[in-house]
């Protein structure tokens, strides 16, 4: 029988993996967490995404529901001019559009037209607006303790109500950006935005952000003294009408009283009502020839006293230069952005009253409000509404503005070969812009419009800046281009008068209505001193007031000529160069019953001395807000609509 002998070596059974195969393992593990990581990471910037576009589109929709709010609910039909006793309605819109920060640098076209204010007197409805006072408005006493300064709350049916964007400014030499650093001294120099988003951490000239604020100021004319009370720590006496002074809580700061009066470090009379503004939620006005030459007391504001403009939130009626006469009251903004190299931004340039030596002179220009205005210091913050907004655009239906067409790639206006408007003819011009076609149809809203000014006019009626006839065609001139003949820039709110621009060309073709409104001054060099296009519902009080509202000699645009009464102590009667020569003897010639301007009619709008800058009712208007997440690079935008007026 065979013997059974086993090898002398066995083969070892295998107990793990090769190195080759743990190598590969793990890298199959690492792709997996990778691809899991990824997965992960797409997950969450996608929810990212949705949460900042969720919030995003909750902070419009907050924005656009106030301002629906505030439109609905207006105390005036915007109709201008009004009747008195019910408020205003008022919209500034300033030099930019909505392409012109991509004509300045196309990495802008992003943000849009930035420079708009509204503003109005609303009625609240079933639940009362409310707002802060200092205590001793409502004891209408003078304040001698700590007490007497707290605010407390008040509300009221109405307010006036203010919209505006402000730039971010700068952090050279202030490294918080706050807007009070422009407040307290002159040796900080002009107001300067922040610019560092160009090439290389250099300016564009253009603002890198802009914050929405809005004022709401309650109307509340019952807190006025019903007689006057002696304010011992001021050494005078509010009269009756007005409001009592004291010390507001910011006390160290600026000199904030609420009263009127230069504010150091800041221009005057630009700043003079910054202080009581920031101590109090009421929309007030001052009482000039009230106290010492040094200041003047507030009063509250009824809605009567809001239909003049001379009454309402941030506007000043600036001294002119050389005369001892003013302008009429105009808001109280800088020099406009520079938007164009052919743009003469109207700039109305004046040293500060009685000035120590070191406070500065000051522009009143077309660009953004005094950021004085906006609340600061304790209460900063509380104004605002909204960060990271590219635009706040606000604008005025016009029935009249033209809708240019250029023909598509067919080459024939409407379908090729088809008689699109059934008249028997085809590729005629009445068929441009026909549904279906390839015609573009442009209005001043589109950057390309200014090269179709003399075509064909495919209809007619669009929502568009005020003053768009010069906004159009700005760009065209910077491009070294010219304005066709027959082009049509004339329409309700074109801004621009056929025979004006005939006789005098662009930068002194505006209508009649905006010169005699005095948000229009002009010399015939040409010049532009002021140009600040607004829609308002004005005021019939210029004619009826005892004071001369004319234009003065080496300007175009009504002024507010000095008499007996000249604001602010600046010097005696500028009568001698009201004109034309008749109305130095005729004040308030068109209610007076005499044919001053000896022409066959009475008291005609010819004799009037003032009209509203656009009289015509403003059918409609459209707010488009655009705002942006900075952390996902998301914009979005929502548009506010309201009509006012059928034709």
């Amino acid at each position: 029988m065979p013997r059974f002998r086993p090898s002398a070596r066995r083969r070892a059974s295998r107990a793990g993996f090769t190195l080759v195969e743990v190598l590969v393992a793990t890298a199959a593990t690492l792709l997996m967490m990778i691809a899991l990581a990824q997965m992960f990471k797409v997950i969450g910037d996608s929810m990212k995404q949705g949460r900042a576009a969720l919030q995003l589109n909750n902070k419009l929709r907050t924005v656009a529901m106030r301002l629906q709010h505030d439109l609905s609910n207006l105390t005036v039909i915007p109709d201008p001019p009004i009747n008195e006793g019910q408020g205003y309605f008022k919209y500034f819109d300033g030099s930019t559009t909505d392409y012109t920060a991509a004509t300045i640098d196309v990495t802008l076209n992003r943000f849009g037209d930035v420079d708009d204010i509204l503003m109005g007197t609303v009625r609240a409805g079933d639940v009362w607006f409310t707002g802060k006072v200092p205590r001793y408005f409502i004891t209408r006493t003078e304040p001698t303790s700590a007490a007497d300064f707290s605010f407390v709350t008040i509300a009221a049916q109405h307010a006036e109500v203010i919209a505006f964007l402000q730039p971010i400014v700068t952090n050279v030499g202030n490294p918080t950006q706050d807007p009070a650093y422009y407040l307290t001294a002159s040796r900080n120099g002009a107001v300067a935005f922040q610019d560092v988003d160009g090439p290389l951490g250099a300016g564009n000239g253009f603002p890198d952000g802009f914050r929405l604020h809005y004022r709401r100021l309650l109307i509340r004319p019952d807190l006025n003294l019903p007689s006057p009370l002696a304010i011992s720590a001021l050494g005078a006496t509010a009269p009756a009408g007005a409001l009592p002074a004291g010390r507001g809580s910011n006390a160290g700061g600026p000199v904030n009283w609420t009263i009127a009066q230069p504010q150091p470090g800041l221009p005057s009379p630009l700043c003079d009502m910054t202080a009581a503004h920031q101590q109090c939620d009421l929309s007030i006005r001052r009482v000039f020839g009230s106290g010492p030459a040094a200041f003047d007391f507030v009063a509250a504001n009824s809605l009567e006293d809001l239909a003049n403009p001379a009454n309402r939130f941030a506007h000043v009626q600036v001294p002119l230069p050389g005369t001892s006469s003013t302008t009429m009251p105009v808001l109280a903004l800088g020099p406009a952005l520079p938007v164009h190299g052919t743009d003469p931004s109207g700039t109305l340039t004046n040293a500060a009253l009685s000035p120590p030596a070191t406070d500065p002179a000051f522009r009143v220009g077309s660009g953004f409000l005094h950021p004085a205005f906006a609340l600061y210091g304790t209460r900063i913050g509380e104004d605002l509404l909204a960060s990271n907004i590219l635009a706040f655009d606000v604008k005025a239906y016009d029935p009249g503005v033209p809708l240019l067409a250029s023909t598509g790639p067919d080459g024939a206006p409407g379908a090729i070969n088809v008689d699109d408007d059934n008249d028997g003819t085809t590729d005629n011009a009445s068929e441009f812009g026909a549904d279906g076609s390839d015609d573009l149809v442009l209005s001043p809203n589109d950057p390309g419009y200014a090269t179709l000014l003399g075509g064909t006019a495919a209809g007619f009626g669009e929502y568009v800046d005020l003053c768009w006839g010069r906004k159009t065609v700005l760009p065209l001139l910077a491009a070294g281009g010219s304005i066709p003949s027959g082009a049509n820039l004339f329409s309700p709110f074109s801004g621009l008068s056929a025979t004006n621009f005939a006789s005098n060309g662009l930068f002194r073709g505006f209508t009649d209505p905006l010169y005699k409104s005095g948000l229009v001054l002009t010399t015939t060099t040409p010049s532009i001193h002021l140009l600040q296009p607004s829609f308002d519902t004005w005021t019939t009080e210029y004619e009826r007031d005892g004071i001369l509202q004319a234009q003065r000699s080496g300007r175009e645009g009504v002024c507010r000529i000095s008499g007996a009464n000249a604001l602010y102590g600046i010097g005696g009667p500028d009568l001698a160069n009201a004109l034309p020569a008749w109305r130095q003897t005729a004040w308030d010639a068109g209610t007076d019953g005499v044919d001053n301007n000896q022409n066959g009619s009475t008291d005609e709008m010819l004799e009037q001395e003032t009209s509203p800058p656009f009289p015509f009712p403003l059918q409609g208007i459209k707010i488009v807000i655009r705002m942006e997440d900075v952390g996902t690079g998301q914009i979005k935008q929502m548009s506010v609509a309201k009509e006012f007026v059928s034709q």
